[in-house]
């Protein structure tokens, strides 16, 4: 868990390899379900397309159904969820993680990496002060062209960082109460340093 920025996907990769267990990420499984075309996938487009959140109940379900999978029996990393009140009480109806890891960065350095990201179309994330790419606008793994998203513009992170405050920080407290045994960790430094955390 941590704020937008904060280093959660790397970090869940980099854990993930490390420990041998899958990343399970709700971005990545709405995407994916997406690209396939299922009807699951043609409904989560036509929720997302106009801007709307996709209702917890599906992606809790999404990620329940993903944690019970053969190459999951010994473990995941979660990213990316809970995010808001009722995301957490369906997970603890389905499940009550070991461990949570809360990412603590501030809001400026926030605003430095996520306007230095640059997004691969196949999900791989490069940043310019940071993680760079070999070749400037080129992924390293696929050679395919890097973006920016709309969303990574200065006042656009300051407003997803206030409703992470709002909505998904709490969360942590909650999961303290449930008996989770949470663990922040000072975020700030290179992807290596924080590893090392």
């Amino acid at each position: 868990m941590g704020p937008q920025g904060s280093g959660k996907g790397t970090q869940g990769e980099l854990l993930a390899k490390k420990l041998g267990v899958p990343l399970v990420s709700a971005g990545v499984l709405l995407r994916e379900e997406i690209k396939s075309g299922s009807e699951i996938g043609k409904e989560i487009k036509a929720i997302i397309d106009p801007g709307n959140l996709v209702p917890p109940e599906m992606i809790s379900r999404m990620i329940g159904e993903r944690i019970q999978q053969d190459d999951a029996k010994n473990g995941v990393i979660i990213d990316g969820y809970p995010r808001d009140a009722e995301q957490l009480r369906l997970m603890l109806e389905r499940f009550t993680p070991d461990i949570a890891i809360v990412l603590d960065i501030t809001n400026d350095e926030a605003v430095k990496r996520l306007g230095g990201r640059w997004m691969c179309p196949d999900g791989h994330i490069w940043n310019e002060n940071s993680h760079k790419p070999k070749v400037k606008g080129k992924c390293d793994h696929d050679d395919k062209d890097l973006f920016q998203r709309d969303d990574d513009t200065e006042d656009a992170i300051r407003v997803r960082l206030n409703i992470y405050q709002g909505d998904t920080r709490p969360l942590i407290e909650g999961l303290e109460k449930e008996g989770v045994d949470v663990r922040h960790i000072f975020a700030h430094g290179s992807i290596e340093d924080v590893e090392k955390k």
